[in-house]
């Protein structure tokens, strides 16, 4: 298995007891994170001004077929920026307000899914297989 690193768990938040992840639980937060943050605004990646695109704020749109297809394009190209990912195709459906996005993934240790539900207000991982 491929030394991803270890980070305190944070998604939206740190995990108050600190606990730490490590393997694809790491690179799944780090996604998730990437994908709620406005592009350029986490000051802890060094103010980098390419990273982050918050998809929260398309959700709450009228998300027809070419908005759903933006939101996958722009997903696929966050999730590529993590140098740990080396492959990246996204899928998504919009039901009650909630797009549940599929991103299939691959890294050093081969293929795996992301499964996030990305609503107006948070972006949460349900399952990472």
């Amino acid at each position: 298995m491929t030394d991803f690193g270890y980070d305190v768990s944070c998604v939206t938040d740190l995990d108050p007891a600190f606990r730490q992840v490590t393997g694809r639980e790491a690179v799944a937060q780090a996604i998730a994170r990437r994908l709620s943050t406005k592009n350029g605004a986490l000051a802890l990646v060094g103010d980098d001004p390419d990273y982050g695109s918050d998809l929260r704020e398309l959700v709450g749109e009228d998300v027809g077929p070419r908005a759903l297809f933006e939101l996958q394009a722009r997903a696929e190209a966050e999730a590529l920026k993590d140098e740990r990912v080396l492959t990246a195709q996204a899928s998504g459906s919009l039901a009650a307000g909630v797009l549940t996005l599929v991103l299939a993934l691959s890294d050093a240790d081969g293929p795996f899914r992301l499964v996030l539900a990305v609503s107006e207000v948070s972006v949460q991982i349900l399952k990472v297989q």
